[in-house]
């Protein structure tokens, strides 16, 4: 084959590091002008000025550009030091409650710690700090220790009740020391009240657990107690069950649980296969709340259209390809997992703020990552992002430098190599 040919076939990313970053880059800007349009209307209307939320958002862009460079130059590894991780869950729990204490009760919810003109949503990092915790855990695997078998591998031989109550004592104690902090992250979330950011805190670090290979036996039974769990305090909670009635069917209770959705639906049909028009569409004329918010994507598909909605999910799409091949790369335990929890955290959130959109699934308070308004959420992403090129950029160094099979050293056998005498090594 002639060099022409060659050139012809070389991939547009050239590498996994270009293939997430690329991806986020294209659904920031997409984000920035849909941010700028959905909130247009709002903005000549009321005393926010011109621009509106725009200047805000720009500067929550940039700082969080400014955090996710950081990361990427942050040895990921050292977020398993004990101290560290301490750290890390300590300060975000500190958050979680200053919430509840003296944060700020908007449309009926007290989520955020208001500094001047600055809001901060805490538990938008509580997702990222639990999915580190769980990875830091998960990369001992001590389920595969000869003693934490012990029971599993004699039940055989035991009788009864013995063996059921030895065989759930032990499985129950390591999930409840691997989703510890989870469960406190979801729990105090919960008192805000905020359920959807609670099941997603626990949801992502609880698929972890299963793609690690947990006793799968376990894991379904406590999958169902979980599940029933939800359904209960769904189905003896009024206002819960009546949203998911309005789920059902959106249309009889258009008027009120159902009106978001409803308005949601029509904005998104109204599209059609190439839309409206940039700053064309109707629905942000105060029809649809939270138009810049949880329901940016139906502003977006309505004046983008089809088109402009496919593009936003295949970008999500690639990016999640690129995550979970980063994923399979990483050189350690601790990247492995904690590269998977990244991206199914971004490109789950997305996946799901789509479908509560299109009425797929029921409405919660669940961004569209880089296309929904909050600088928390944008924060939180960049700085996931950030994470997540590490790991990219230590797989490639790791290549480079001891070939693409062996295992990189740890970071405290790293440390030590480089101040070892010469005649040592």
């Amino acid at each position: 084959m002639d060099e022409k040919g060659r050139q012809r076939r070389e991939p547009i990313l050239k590498n996994d590091l270009q293939g997430i970053l690329i991806p986020m880059l294209i659904l920031a800007i997409i984000g920035s002008f849909n941010i700028f349009s959905a909130t247009y209307i709002e903005s000549i209307t009321t005393d926010a000025g011109l621009l509106g939320y725009f200047p805000k958002h720009i500067f929550f862009l940039l700082l969080s550009i400014v955090a996710g460079i950081f990361l990427y130059n942050f040895d990921y590894r050292r977020l398993q030091n004990r101290t560290i991780l301490r750290n890390v869950m300590v300060v975000t729990l500190g958050m979680l409650v200053l919430v509840l204490i003296m944060g700020a009760v908007i449309n009926g919810a007290r989520r955020w710690i208001v500094i001047g003109p600055v809001s901060i949503q805490p538990s938008e990092f509580a997702k990222l700090s639990a999915l580190i915790w769980t990875s830091a855990i998960l990369a001992k695997k001590p389920w595969q220790n000869p003693k934490f078998k012990s029971i599993f591998q004699r039940k055989r031989q035991m009788t009864g009740s013995e063996v059921a109550a030895g065989y759930f004592v032990e499985r129950l104690s390591y999930m409840a020391y691997v989703l510890l902090w989870p469960i406190i992250f979801a729990g105090v979330t919960m008192l805000q009240p905020d359920m959807g950011t609670s099941v997603l805190i626990v949801g992502f670090t609880y698929l972890l657990i299963f793609l690690a290979g947990f006793d799968k036996t376990f894991f379904a039974g406590s999958l169902i107690a979980s599940g029933t769990l939800g359904f209960c305090m769904a189905r003896f909670s009024t206002y819960r069950w009546e949203r998911v009635l309005a789920w059902q069917d959106p249309w009889p209770y258009a008027q009120d649980l159902g009106y978001q959705t409803v308005q949601g639906l029509i904005a998104i049909g109204s599209g059609g296969f190439l839309g409206q028009g940039f700053m064309a569409g109707t629905a942000k004329y105060f029809y649809l709340p939270e138009a810049h918010t949880d329901f940016a994507f139906a502003i977006w598909a309505q004046e983008m259209g089809f088109i402009g909605a496919l593009a936003v999910i295949l970008l999500v799409a690639i990016f999640t390809y690129f995550g979970f091949r980063i994923a399979s790369k990483a050189r350690d335990e601790f990247g492995k997992w904690l590269a998977i929890g990244i991206t199914m955290l971004i490109s789950g959130q997305a996946f799901f703020n789509i479908a509560m959109v299109s009425n797929l699934v029921p409405v919660t308070g669940v961004p569209l990552p880089f296309i929904s308004y909050g600088g928390s959420s944008l924060l939180m992403n960049c700085m996931a992002i950030g994470i997540l090129a590490n790991i990219s950029r230590r797989s490639i160094e790791g290549v480079k430098s001891i070939g693409k099979k062996e295992v990189l050293p740890s970071l405290r056998e790293e440390t030590r190599s480089r101040f070892k005498p010469k005649e040592q090594l």
